[in-house]
């Protein structure tokens, strides 16, 4: 048969797939590769280049989605093949890696903009967070004269918040998710070369939390657990990513979520 992946043969084997193209054996992915650089509506940077299409599908394959989709969210920067933030979110999800799924909590506005973002891995016993900001994290670009110009930090800081806080996390508690995976930020120049993102469990830790912060902080987070938004576990992950709370001070956060089970009890 000369067809690169025979749905007929796929339908014949009995074996049940999302992705009937997803290739069975290095020689169907092989052929599938050569079909995809010879393709007109790839990107350009993989037209013409079937080695650079395998690797897609390769990495398409671990992840267990559709390569061709995969490849329209890639780009070379600086002679490396890069893949966008947004992949690696789908990533998780289609790996299992993660239970449920993340929770982006942003804060301010444009350049002044921070982002906390939880999720809790697969097997773990409670839920992680990183905790990161447009300043410390963003890119720039610059044009072929050497000027700096505005980018998507620039444009959409939130979104790019969101793309980066995923793969910050993913990094730190799903690192099988993202093997050999870089996204364009990674190969960009970067604002400032510390890592900011803070863990809430590990073996170093942040200072306490502020008492005073945590007195004004207290009403909205009570009101987001009674409101169903959060759980007191994921309202005390949030806060120990940016300090450690006491035990009374989880206490008091936990109450919260006591009294609204009393409540639908009743």
């Amino acid at each position: 048969m000369s067809t690169a992946i025979s749905t007929q043969q796929l339908a014949m084997s009995g074996e049940v797939r999302a992705n009937a193209l997803m290739p069975t054996s290095i020689h169907e992915a092989i052929q599938l590769s050569e079909i995809m650089a010879k393709a007109n509506l790839v990107p350009e940077h993989l037209r013409g280049k079937s080695g650079d299409c395998l690797l897609i599908v390769m990495q398409a394959q671990r992840w267990g989605m559709d390569a061709v989709s995969v490849a329209q969210c890639t780009s070379v920067v600086h002679g490396k093949l890069c893949y966008e933030g947004k992949l690696v979110a789908a990533a998780l999800y289609a790996m299992g890696a993660i239970e449920g799924r993340l929770e982006y909590d942003i804060r301010g506005e444009g350049q002044s903009s921070t982002i906390t973002v939880i999720g809790t891995p697969r097997g773990a016993t409670g839920p992680q967070s990183v905790t990161g900001n447009v300043k410390d994290w963003r890119t720039f670009a610059k044009d072929k004269n050497g000027n700096q110009v505005d980018n998507a930090w620039d444009k959409s800081p939130h979104d790019m918040l969101v793309y980066r806080g995923t793969r910050q996390w993913a990094r730190r508690y799903a690192p099988e998710a993202l093997l050999g995976v870089y996204t364009p930020d990674e190969i960009e120049p970067a604002a400032d070369v510390r890592v900011v993102a803070t863990v809430s469990h590990g073996e170093s830790s942040p200072g306490a939390y502020p008492k005073d912060q945590f007195d004004t902080n207290l009403p909205t987070w009570t009101g987001l657990i009674k409101a169903g938004k959060r759980t007191a576990d994921q309202i005390i992950a949030m806060v120990e990513s940016k300090g450690s709370l006491t035990d009374e001070q989880k206490k008091l956060i936990r109450a919260s979520e006591s009294a609204t089970a009393t409540e639908v009890a009743a």
